[in-house]
């Protein structure tokens, strides 16, 4: 059986800055750039949509 299941949005660290804000730049990491996915704030909105094959279990014999 296939069921569809949608995750409500909710707030979460940045995974591309890891919660700062900001991510290193240049080849000894020497300067900081503010992330261009959270724009700076350390936060972003994740949602999803899952899709779950649900199969009863059979023990084998």
């Amino acid at each position: 059986m296939l069921r569809s299941v949608e995750k409500g949005k909710k707030v979460s660290l940045c995974r591309k800055c890891g919660g700062t804000g900001f991510i290193r730049a240049g080849a000894l990491d020497e300067k900081t750039q503010l992330c261009p996915q959270c724009e700076g704030s350390g936060r972003v909105w994740v949602s999803c949509m899952m899709t779950l094959n649900i199969t009863p279990y059979k023990e084998k014999e």
